[in-house]
């Protein structure tokens, strides 16, 4: 028997040296995959740059310039009226496009000492104080220290908080009022570029309890609220009374000057009858003067 001859005429007990050598990669037509090049330094310091000032800004809106967290700021619309609210103010914004920024309410603390009752006398541009060591409670007075004394007085009042006036406090519709209340006495505070001071008063049973000392305060002649209209007639019998009425307030007394005619104290009644009440007595209105 002949011995297989090797098809590449090698002489016999020839090895082949690449038997274990593993077939080539095959790639696909575009040929192998270019190498990455190495990363920038320039560029990658960049990118870390930018990262940076963008945190930078979104903390310091979130603090503020002095350190301090800035509120976030929420709006609302609700039939036509936008409010803002930011910092503890409100911007409130009516159909007609008018916008009332309404201020945050901080507490008055009382100023003693305190004042009994019937040393406090309403009259037309205030509140006379018949003490000679404490002066007169005027209209424009700053509230700190209207308020104060009237705190100090009769306690911590029903507090209103800012709010944009409709009228109803004898404030022109439209501007900034706070109101505080003892009982039935209440005093209207307003500001006058940017000062709070003490502006008005209305004393009304209407308003809390007849039977708490506010109810007892007289005008400088002497008419207290409860009183009959005979008893307001013979009190200003000088002066000229008449009666009317008020769209919201129904039937009213007025009080004029005789000799100037300017309102001096009005107020709602249950009538013009002698025997009717006076069921408030009020300063002329801030809107008015």
């Amino acid at each position: 028997m002949t011995e297989p001859m090797d098809p590449y005429e090698n002489p016999p007990g020839w090895t082949d040296p690449y038997a274990d050598t593993p077939p080539p990669q095959v790639v696909g037509p575009g040929g192998p995959p270019p190498a990455q090049p190495p990363g920038s330094p320039l560029l990658t310091g960049l990118i870390l740059g930018l990262l940076l000032v963008a945190l930078s800004v979104a903390v310091f809106q979130l603090f503020g310039r002095d350190g301090d967290p800035v509120a976030s700021e929420t709006t609302t619309t609700v039939a036509g009226e936008t409010t803002t609210t930011l910092e503890g103010a409100t911007t409130t914004t009516s159909p007609d496009g008018t916008t009332t920024t309404i201020p945050e309410t901080t507490p008055y603390p009382p100023v003693d000492p305190a004042i009994e009752v019937d040393r406090l006398k309403m009259k037309t541009d205030g509140l006379r104080v018949n003490d000679n060591d404490i002066p007169d409670i005027d209209f424009g007075t700053d509230a700190a220290t209207a308020i104060g004394r009237l705190v100090a007085s009769f306690g911590t009042a029903v507090d209103s908080g800012w709010q944009s006036s409709t009228g109803a406090n004898g404030v022109c519709a439209g501007d900034l009022e706070r109101t505080l209340t003892w009982g039935t006495f209440r005093a209207i505070v307003t500001k006058n570029g940017g000062v709070e001071i003490f502006n008005g008063y209305r004393n009304d049973v209407t308003y809390g309890d007849i039977s708490l000392d506010p109810a007892s305060m007289e005008t400088l002649s002497g008419l207290t609220i409860g009183a009959t209209v005979q008893e307001l007639e013979d009190t200003y019998a000088d002066q000229e009374v008449s009666f009317g009425s008020d769209p919201k307030l129904g039937p009213t007394f007025e009080v004029r000057s005789a000799s100037t005619g300017s309102v001096l104290l009005w107020g709602p009644v249950e009538g013009s009858n002698a025997d009717d009440k006076v069921i408030g007595i009020y300063a002329p209105d801030v809107c008015g003067r």
